[in-house]
């Protein structure tokens, strides 16, 4: 999973290989579950027909080949059962264990939580910040058809045991109507498993009770013979978990009990299924639920440790070599004169000033590459947490270029007819409420500019223009009827009206064109005034204090009249603001492990800088 109200929470191995960014639970973002590796394990094939050799023929030691010998456990399927084929081939193929393992939920236990850098940083980021399972994408995709694969092949199993267990000389007349085909059990590694997962969730005193109730061995044995009481298993188990689960859960665990007694009444494998599967959710809830308590808990050590933590970490990689920083390095140099040579034609600043030069050129370059038409082939690799917020920044501050166009595409058409627009403001907020409702990514900018849930392995459309270009048709039209009421005009829009909206609108949201290096250089100015102002006051502050301000920037104004007191913004700088203080947020935190790991490494070095850079 990932980690919910940010963006994932991935546990980063401490060896010398690629840093590792996979996980099994997320934020909101950012898979269901893994297995165990003896899961990808296949159990024994079904033994090929013998191959016909000419009479005469003898096969070589080479060419005959073995059938693979089914293991000890293994039970033949019943033919006389009537399974159909996709039943008989899950038995065989489907994974060894259930979805919710003890391995699987590991990463939710305290020294994976404390230890996780992706938490660390996204905690800083996100107040409501939590785990929740990753059942995004493709990769989630895959895991749920696992799962529901999974279950399918335990209901099978618990039917073909009611078959043997029903038989008069059991296995053995079973065994006289079978086909060759076997299958590895797998309800008692269900039974382990469970016995696993509910002893990290419960007190050390109750471990007595759970192995007794849970004895594998004796659970298969009542199976085989027919005379296991599920019923009252699973009522055993649901007044286990009610003492000691969040009350929300009660629900869970009484609907479990009645779907196991439903299936037990009625024969049912299916339903008894639907039971074991509601019952393996309450557990991965009560994980979650720890999990997210802890991080709630530990929220402020986790953030004000977020810079030691992370110095320790690259400190480490650094010296073993294991963290190429070289290109990052280069890049920061490269920002960092074309800063100066900017600056050379200015007037001269203060000291203070001159002390925040090296953390301004920090932000220009990263500013570049926000803005820049064409998607950077990737941020610097000292970014490596903070990449999927900026590459979320960079699809906002892109969306805000490409509304500012549909915007001068407006006024230049209603300019062309000799009008005027009598309330500006209020136009404004009215076309960017319509144009925000048309888009893809939701209609709120601000969720867009303070979110970081979005699945980080899509960044194709990372200029926004592709849901644009996409949506062109809907908002050249909604421009054109913009244009129409601003011009008194027939409510019918014209094609005469829509298809010179059109033409522009998709020219300068597929080209680089000076319009949209015009809107560009002007919100670099912009993002970098708000970013530089947010940063000097950040500087001085600890990095919970940094967090706990991104929540008192004023709300944006939704009407024509402002009171005196409040002094909204509007939602131009609004959004300028909000991007100005995540921006700076990020770079600060950034600049506080980076400055004397590398881009100062040499001045400090040299001489003692301002506390002022470093803070």
């Amino acid at each position: 999973m990932d980690l919910q109200g940010t963006k994932e929470a991935r546990t980063q191995d401490e060896g010398d290989g690629p840093l590792d960014r996979s996980k099994e639970y997320h934020k909101e973002r950012r898979d269901s579950h893994s297995h165990d590796a003896s899961a990808n394990v296949h159990p024994s094939r079904r033994r090929q027909a013998p191959f016909a050799y000419p009479p005469g023929a003898r096969p070589t030691a080479s060419s005959a080949r073995r059938d693979p010998s089914p293991s000890p456990e293994a039970i033949c399927i019943p033919q006389t059962l009537g399974l159909s084929s996709r039943d008989q081939r899950l038995l065989c193929k489907a994974k060894r264990h259930p979805p919710v393992t003890k391995k699987t939920l590991s990463e939710l236990d305290l020294p994976c939580i404390m230890s996780n850098i992706n938490l660390r940083m996204d905690a800083n980021f996100d107040r409501d910040l939590h785990f929740k399972p990753d059942l995004d994408g493709e990769k989630g995709k895959r895991k749920r058809k696992e799962a529901a694969d999974y279950w399918d092949s335990i209901a099978s199993e618990i039917a073909i045991y009611a078959f043997i267990a029903s038989q008069l000389d059991g296995q053995g007349e079973t065994s006289r109507g079978s086909s060759r085909r076997t299958f590895d059990p797998r309800l008692p590694a269900m039974f382990e498993t469970l016995q696993e997962v509910i002893k990290t969730l419960v007190p050390e005193r109750d471990h007595p009770s759970v192995m007794q109730n849970l004895e594998v061995p004796l659970l298969m044995q009542q199976i085989r013979k027919g005379v296991l009481d599920m019923v009252a298993l699973a009522t055993w188990m649901a007044a286990l978990l009610k003492t000691h689960c969040a009350p929300m859960r009660d629900e869970w665990a009484d609907r479990m009990v009645e779907q196991v007694t439903e299936g037990s009444q009625s024969q049912d494998p299916k339903e008894i299924v639907n039971g074991l599967q509601t019952l393996f959710a309450i557990l991965e809830a009560m994980k979650l639920d720890v999990a997210n308590h802890q991080i709630r808990t530990f929220r402020v050590l986790l953030i004000e440790d977020t810079v030691p933590f992370l110095q320790e970490y690259f400190e480490g990689k650094l010296s073993r070599g294991s963290f190429r920083v070289e290109s990052a390095q280069q890049w920061y140099n490269a920002s960092r004169d074309k800063a100066i040579e900017e600056d050379a034609t200015k007037s001269p600043t203060s000291q203070q000033e001159n002390n925040m030069k090296p953390l301004e050129a920090l932000f220009r370059g990263i500013s570049d590459q926000l803005l820049q038409f064409d998607p950077p082939t990737d941020f610097p690799e000292t970014f490596l947490f903070d990449s999927d917020r900026l590459w979320q920044l960079r699809s906002t501050i892109q969306n805000l270029i490409n509304l500012d166009i549909a915007w001068y595409i407006f006024e230049s058409y209603v300019h062309t007819q000799k009008r005027y627009l009598s309330a500006r403001d209020e136009t404004y907020s009215t076309f960017r409420s319509r144009i925000w409702s048309l888009m893809e990514d939701g209609i709120e900018l601000d969720s867009r500019v303070g979110d970081a849930e979005n699945d980080p392995e899509v960044h194709v459309d990372v200029r926004g223009s592709a849901r644009w270009l996409q949506n062109m048709r809907c908002i050249g039209l909604e421009i054109a009827r913009f244009a129409c009421a601003a011009c008194c005009l027939d409510v019918v829009v014209a094609d005469e009206v829509i298809s010179p909206i059109e033409a522009a609108l998709e020219w300068h949201l597929s080209n680089e064109s000076d319009l949209f290096r015009y809107f560009q250089n002007a919100m670099r100015d912009k993002i970098l005034t708000a970013t530089m102002a947010s940063a000097r006051t950040y500087l001085p502050l600890s990095p919970l204090a940094i967090c706990e301000s991104q929540r008192t920037l004023p709300q944006p104004t939704t009407g024509p009249v402002a009171t005196a007191t409040a002094h909204p913004l509007s939602p131009q700088q609004y959004d300028i603001e909000r991007i100005g203080m995540r921006l700076a947020h990020m770079g600060v935190l950034h600049w506080r492990v980076w400055a004397p790991l590398l881009y100062l490494r040499d001045e400090i070095a040299e001489q003692e800088t301002e506390p002022l850079t470093f803070a």
